[in-house]
């Protein structure tokens, strides 16, 4: 049996937020999944749901910063004098600001998963435990509300990050992680230089909180987008193997080697292993049952010549799958989009490129049903 265990990658155990996460996820699923459901689209309650988001967001950077400024009226004021009252008013501080952050963090968190499950519930996504992955759905909701990074896995020797600079992805990630002090900071360092000594220097302190609240309210638009096309994607992969399995006695040795090969190179040009390649891997690892030794499945040139070698029906499957991975994020890079016209040479279909385009335009905007149909339409 193929499973997770006797594969080679690197290990991975969920740490304490995202399991925190996960537990918070399967007691909002005991509360609500009795609930009815509103007969909706998935786009128009996705839409509805990140509107609504961004604007609590907002109001909970808002105002744990108004409260945050109104406590430190009553702190003694800040000098930097390194002297034992001078530490120890600055230590007052420090603790002032560290404990409105973490209730600001605790408050965009708890909010952020209630929200996460909600939308996976518009598509019908159980919260189900599947021990043969290392990401199920109930990790996938709770690493992207708690801002988690995917994590860095090897499966099969596919490192997805070939083609990525780590460097601008850390600084990415420490930014967000640091916005509260760097806001604060910015803030009264840019208006010091405005208004100096004047009259209106008590405006500094205020105007961290509406920064804040904008921040918070931006980066719940881009979590909870990033999660709406990652739930679009799951379905696409379930829809994938589902016919995968359809056609699994079909498939030659070459043709099963290659399609990992594809899924492969869709990962390391996509530049990230989220749980949809995972799932996608993982479940076809197991269900060809088949063990795989190459060293070089996510290099692309490889990939090409082992493509030419395939039955024309498996090859028409095998670049339906590329393309189908390439869209899973919703963002077609121009390095992807090279690759999806070499690609199309090596297809008889004249409305490959079409369906790509219209599928990575349905997944940006929430089109569950659409983005099916497509699938269905590239696969078939």
């Amino acid at each position: 049996m193929v499973s997770k265990e006797n594969l080679p990658s690197l290990p991975h155990r969920p740490g304490i937020l995202e399991r925190w996460g996960v537990r918070v996820l399967f007691r909002l699923n005991k509360k609500y999944k009795n609930k009815e459901k509103e007969e909706r689209s998935f786009e128009s309650n996705a839409t509805r749901l990140i509107l609504k988001s961004v604007v609590l967001s907002f109001c909970i950077g808002f105002f744990t910063t108004v409260l945050f400024v109104l406590t430190s009226l009553y702190l003694p004021p800040l000098q930097m004098h390194f002297t034992l009252e001078g530490l120890k008013v600055i230590s007052i501080h420090l603790v002032s600001i560290l404990f409105f952050t973490f209730i600001e963090f605790y408050l965009l968190f708890r909010f952020g998963l209630k929200q996460a499950y909600l939308m996976a519930e518009y598509a019908n996504l159980e919260l189900a435990e599947e021990p043969e992955l290392f990401t199920p759905v109930p990790g996938m909701l709770s690493r992207i509300a708690l801002e988690i990074p995917d994590p860095e896995l090897r499966i099969l020797g596919i490192n997805p990050y070939k083609r990525l600079n780590r460097r601008t992805a850390l600084i990415k990630s420490l930014f967000y992680k640091l916005k509260v002090m760097i806001s604060n900071l910015l803030a009264k360092v840019l208006l010091k230089a405005i208004l100096g000594r004047t009259s209106l220097r008590f405006l500094i302190e205020y105007i961290s909180a509406p920064i804040t609240g904008i921040w918070d309210a931006v980066v719940t638009w881009q979590i909870l987008s990033e999660l709406k096309a990652r739930i679009i994607s799951r379905k696409l992969a379930e829809r994938l193997l589902s016919e995968t399995e359809k056609r699994k006695t079909k498939f030659t040795l070459e043709g099963k080697e290659c399609l990992l090969r594809a899924i492969a190179n869709s990962i390391v040009f996509t530049k990230t292993f989220h749980p949809n390649f995972e799932y996608l891997l993982l479940k076809l690892v197991k269900l060809f049952q088949f063990d795989y030794q190459s060293t070089e499945m996510d290099d692309y040139d490889p990939f090409l010549r082992q493509l030419q070698k395939c039955e024309p029906s498996e090859r028409e499957f095998i670049i339906s799958t590329f393309l189908i991975g390439a869209t899973f994020d919703g963002k077609l890079t121009k390095e992807e989009w090279s690759i999806v016209t070499e690609l199309l040479a090596f297809s008889d279909s004249p409305d490959r490129l079409k369906d790509t385009e219209s599928l990575n335009v349905c997944i940006q905007k929430g089109k569950l049903k659409e983005s099916i149909l497509l699938v269905e339409k590239m696969i078939s």
